[in-house]
């Protein structure tokens, strides 16, 4: 009985220096110390299965077996878990089911350099979020690489490429020849219509739905925060008669995005002066030549990324061994919930910019509408209440500007059975062509019930 208790508190200690020494392996010497700061977590929990380990050697033996049997009965949980998770979020066999086609497997920059072959004007847009405060550029730009074929991102099996307009953004130019928009969407990377194709977009959805033939304007970036939302309106609202402008508040990244933007010497002038404006209408040129004048970063910047996702590719059996789909939907949520937020919600400065922002509206005789859109996180480990990233503050902020709040949580994910049927493949990302239909049509129907009030 006692060997096999010492036995026991070896395998423990043994298991326990294995995975310390699979980290190490994969942080200092796979990916040369690059990744340490993903790597830390490991780190701890490898130190403590280390410790914890060491107190077996102390505790009754009878207590250890018992140990033991909790160990193999987790393990097997785990493993079971990741064996479902597997087989539910198999996305490429998920994919070809649905669509009898192979699901691109490429890199981004692999597509862009497949593409420029026979597009040589093709791009990959450096974002507005690319041009930070410390490296004092001229202009801070609010929209992307003007007429060109625009490479976006894949996460439905497809990568989402568009024609860009006349100043950037993801729209059909011809949108801005009509006499009237109907719609003026507000936003980030959702707005812009991350992964879906335009016409999926929450822009082209409206396209679809609306009777009249006025326009619909999508003015969303990604990274785009509420001060650059506000810059974009002080910019491009006043080139059109506009009846409604709908800003989209993201709840996984706008209150961070905003500690940054307040921090950049340019898009603080538009909330210090209401009369500051770079003019990048006029200056449309100038501001193009800084876009054009950046392509070689993004490039190397997606070879890099390119190079760092090759180097991670496992099989399917490593991937299943290291619990791969366990670790992404638990444990980095785990610390994730743990760690201390790297950001503060600067309530004033937010209150202050959509409060200006419906003023804007106001003055250029168009209605305002405030949309929350939740992210994956709220619904994947029974995150979904009101203390979640700020969401009962935000809403009760807007509410008391007397703004119109759509709040989709409420009125479209609340009433749906399982959520993430709304997001690619039920795994994190953007919301899906679905998604984004459903929430087209909850915004669509609740401005009409809001204006016959």
């Amino acid at each position: 009985m006692k060997s096999i208790s010492r036995l026991i508190s070896h395998l423990f200690l043994s298991i326990s220096f294995l995975f310390l020494y699979y980290v190490f392996y994969r942080s200092e010497i796979y990916h040369d110390g690059a990744e340490l700061t993903y790597y830390l977590k490991y780190y701890i929990l490898a130190f403590l299965l280390i410790i914890m380990s060491f107190i077996t050697y102390y505790i009754p033996k009878i207590f250890k077996i018992n140990l033991l049997v909790f160990f193999i009965s987790i393990l097997f949980c785990l493993y079971s878990t990741e064996g479902f998770l597997s087989i539910k979020h198999k996305k490429f066999a998920n994919y070809k089911n649905l669509t009898n086609k192979d699901y691109d497997q490429r890199t981004k920059f692999k597509i862009y350099s497949d593409l420029k072959k026979n597009h040589p004007k093709i791009v990959v847009s450096p974002p507005p979020v690319h041009f930070s405060n410390d490296l004092n550029f001229d202009y801070a730009p609010l929209s992307g690489i003007a007429n060109r074929k625009t490479i976006h991102c894949n996460e439905n099996g497809y990568y989402s490429i568009y024609q860009s307009d006349r100043y950037g953004f993801n729209n059909p130019d011809g949108e801005w020849d009509k006499a009237k928009i109907d719609y003026l969407l507000i936003g980030d990377s959702m707005v812009r219509g991350a992964c879906v194709n335009e016409h999926n977009t929450f822009s082209g959805n409206l396209k679809k739905i609306k009777i009249n033939k006025d326009g619909v304007l999508n003015l969303g970036q990604t990274g785009n925060g509420p001060l650059r939302q506000y810059a974009t309106l002080r910019e491009f609202l006043y080139l059109k008669k506009v009846k409604r402008v709908i800003w989209f508040f993201s709840e996984g990244n706008d209150l961070k995005e905003l500690n940054e933007e307040l921090k950049h010497q340019i898009l603080k002038k538009y909330l210090d002066d209401k009369n500051f404006s770079q003019n990048l209408v006029k200056k449309k040129n100038e501001v193009q030549k800084l876009l054009l004048s950046e392509l070689a970063i993004v490039e190397q910047e997606l070879k890099e990324a390119s190079l760092f996702e090759e180097k991670i590719k496992r099989s399917f059996l490593v991937n299943f061994l290291i619990l791969k789909k366990v670790r992404i939907f638990f444990l980095n949520s785990f610390f994730n919930f743990i760690k201390k937020k790297d950001y503060f919600f600067l309530k004033e400065d937010f209150k202050k910019i959509i409060n200006l922002s419906n003023n804007l509206t106001i003055d250029n005789n168009a209605r305002f509408y405030f949309v929350y859109l939740p992210i994956y996180k709220r619904f994947q480990l029974n995150n979904n209440n009101e203390t979640f990233e700020n969401y009962k503050e935000i809403i009760e902020i807007v509410n008391n500007l007397n703004i119109s709040v759509i709040d989709i949580n409420k009125e479209l994910f609340d009433n749906i059975k399982d959520p993430l049927i709304l997001f690619p493949f039920s795994a994190p990302g953007h919301y899906n062509v679905k998604g984004y239909e459903l929430v087209t049509k909850t915004i669509f129907n609740k401005i009409n019930e809001l204006e016959k009030k």
